[in-house]
């Protein structure tokens, strides 16, 4: 297992920061990280790039570092809210998920990614809930989720729908026979005044 030394040019997760310096497997520098533009090789031309641009990249992460503060602020200001289907007794069809999360917030005007969503444990069932948001290095925001239960009336089931069915069908012959047997009693009353006569 060979390993090489890279130089960082933007943010990945997971890795690091853009102007870090890291060691990685070759095969992750070679076909994920120089592809995409995420990193150059430690060479000396790239340690001597890096050095000149040394002051930037501090003023970018002091820069990253004061939005994440800001954002923070904002976001523990906040409460999100999200109706999900459930049973009876608040139990959820399914959980809350990161993505379901991710657009409440994005709903509020913030964009933050789903990856950077942290459940402490699964939401399945309807109740508050405290939602942690990794903005920047140990910079986390704990937001309130509140798990609204959207309950559903209960469908009726195959045999129920069969019984009302046939109970349908049944009250209409039972009409139809009835009227038959009156118009069957008006004649017949009929027939006999006219003997009468």
């Amino acid at each position: 297992m060979r390993s090489t030394k890279i130089i960082l040019k933007k943010d990945v997760a997971n890795l690091g920061e853009e102007g870090d310096v890291k060691v990685v497997k070759c095969g992750y520098a070679r076909n994920y990280l120089f592809p995409n533009g995420l990193a150059v090789d430690y060479s000396l031309r790239n340690r001597n790039i890096l050095e000149r641009q040394r002051g930037l990249l501090e003023k970018r992460k002091l820069m990253k570092k004061e939005n994440a503060k800001e954002l923070k602020a904002k976001l523990e200001a906040e409460k999100i809210s999200i109706s999900v289907a459930s049973g009876d007794k608040g139990r959820l069809y399914g959980t809350v998920t990161n993505m379901q999360i991710e657009e409440e917030i994005k709903k509020l005007g913030y964009d933050i990614d789903k990856k950077k969503i942290e459940l402490k444990e699964h939401i399945k069932f309807s109740g508050n809930y405290k939602v942690l948001i990794r903005l920047y290095e140990d910079i986390t925001a704990s937001v309130d989720l509140e798990v609204i239960a959207k309950v559903e009336e209960k469908k009726e089931d195959k045999r129920q729908k069969r019984r009302r069915r046939y109970e349908d069908r049944y009250d209409e012959r039972y009409d139809e026979k009835s009227d038959n047997a009156q118009k069957e009693a008006n004649v017949d009353d009929a027939e006999k005044e006219e003997s009468a006569e």
